[in-house]
């Protein structure tokens, strides 16, 4: 699997909420599901990402390290891992690849919901075993597929604050080996591990309006889509 698929598959789980009121014993589904529900009630919700991968589960070494930005706002998730975007709106999902000058439009209804760290829940359709712990800042829910299992995770490890049950960081442990190399340069497969933070982003309204404007991508004519003039050079892959 290359690095940079695995950091995009995984994409979008990870969004901090705010306050929430009282502290309480919360089990994993309610802490994953309050989460969720608080932030969908959020006009607009700004961070900044880092992924940080490791070829496997316990070293210190970053094997591939990148940075991202994910804002929310009026109901539209813009999400930028690397030079890769994502838009999503209320029925069109977008995919940027600025390397390869492709972009795919996908039209989908609810695509901002489905494409965006809005839902949470979907961790819990997928691992049956969950745990919480607590600690004196975080609760920190561990979750891991049943005995029988497509999922490519042999566990997600999630830290949630208790002041305001924001997500600041997601361990995402893969069972698909990645091929890496020894210290002398042999080939060798190990299973990787992703680490994703989240800290405040500064809100700028004006470069922020410009990340989400559809128009700013594409238009619509009834079943024609047309890419805005910024990217006359790109193919576009509709589906």
């Amino acid at each position: 699997m290359k690095s940079i698929n695995m950091i995009l598959w995984l994409l979008f789980l990870s969004i901090s909420i705010n306050s929430y009121g009282q502290q309480k014993k919360l089990s994993v589904d309610e802490v994953i599901r309050t989460a969720e529900d608080v932030l969908k009630k959020r006009k607009q919700v700004s961070y900044n990402t880092k992924y940080t991968l490791y070829s496997d589960y316990s070293t210190k070494e970053i094997y591939e390290q990148y940075k991202g930005v994910f804002l929310k706002k009026n109901n539209v998730c813009y999400v930028k891992i690397k030079n890769t975007e994502f838009i999503a709106y209320d029925n069109y999902g977008l995919k940027i690849n600025n390397d390869e000058k492709a972009i795919q439009i996908r039209n989908a209804a609810n695509a901002a919901f489905e494409e965006s760290p809005l839902s949470v829940t979907a961790y819990l359709k997928v691992f049956e075993n969950r745990t919480i712990k607590n600690d004196k800042d975080f609760y920190i829910c561990e979750l891991k597929p049943g005995k029988i299992s497509q999922v490519m995770l042999s566990k997600v490890i999630i830290y949630i604050k208790k002041s305001d049950l924001s997500i600041t960081k997601q361990l995402l442990y893969y069972v698909e080996k990645m091929e890496t190399k020894d210290k002398n340069g042999k080939k060798i497969y190990t299973t990787p591990r992703l680490e994703i933070t989240f800290s405040n982003r500064i809100i700028d309204n004006k470069k922020d309006d410009l990340l989400i404007k559809r128009d700013n991508y594409f238009t619509v004519k009834g079943s024609d889509i047309k890419l805005s003039q910024r990217f006359s050079g790109y193919k576009l892959f509709k589906s």
